[in-house]
């Protein structure tokens, strides 16, 4: 089918170009873990002969928008606390250009494609999907924007671990679900200890 098709293209660039990242890609994309796409010892030797440097030069000259698993700390599907069986989700608008929101959405199987739910956390604080970063709005809601030219500050959050909270370092507000499970927005309101605003990943780094 079309889809296996894709990851297994995808799987191909992992394994020729993607270095020790490879393994984050199983991690956004489990199906393509077992997937059999033959060897990619010529694509390896191509990259020799071109002298290709390597992916994580690229992500910081040539793609500034992705980012690489050393560069993380939280990361993987975003549970909420308070809505079983949820997880933030950018709802398909992360393609759809800069100050739209994400929400919440029934949690996909983890063994399966979760890239719209594939949430992360870097080392300095910025909150972001696969190809966006995420920032507060005038109105409170957390929405999309490119990840090449945010401002530091706006884009700043803050992860506690213990309380689970996700705190917004420039207002001091949280991050909180909201009373519905479907949610289609995300807000940044004030801290109250609430499990609307408790929130667990699946992968966390030790620090």
């Amino acid at each position: 089918s079309g889809i296996n098709a894709e990851y297994g293209n995808y799987k191909r660039v992992a394994k020729g170009w993607m270095d020790d990242d490879e393994e984050f890609y199983y991690k956004l994309r489990p199906m393509a873990r077992e997937k059999d796409v033959g060897s990619t010892a010529a694509r390896s030797t191509l990259r020799r002969n071109l002298q290709c440097k390597p992916y994580e030069w690229f992500v910081d000259h040539i793609a500034p928008n992705l980012v690489m698993e050393k560069d993380l700390v939280h990361y993987g599907q975003m549970f909420s606390g308070a809505h079983d069986k949820f997880c933030v989700d950018h709802l398909g608008n992360e393609g759809k250009g800069s100050g739209l929101s994400i929400g919440t959405y029934p949690c996909h199987n983890p063994n399966s494609a979760i890239d719209n739910q594939f949430m992360m956390i870097t080392n300095d604080g910025i909150f972001r999907t696969i190809d966006r970063c995420l920032s507060v709005s005038r109105d409170d809601t957390l929405v999309l924007g490119h990840c090449y030219d945010y401002n530091e500050a706006d884009y700043q959050f803050k992860y506690h671990p213990r309380d689970g909270t996700l705190v917004h370092v420039k207002t001091g507000k949280c991050v909180d679900a909201g009373a519905h499970t479907m949610a289609t927005k995300l807000t940044a309101v004030t801290c109250n200890g609430d499990d609307r605003q408790k929130w667990t990943f699946t992968h966390n780094k030790l620090v």
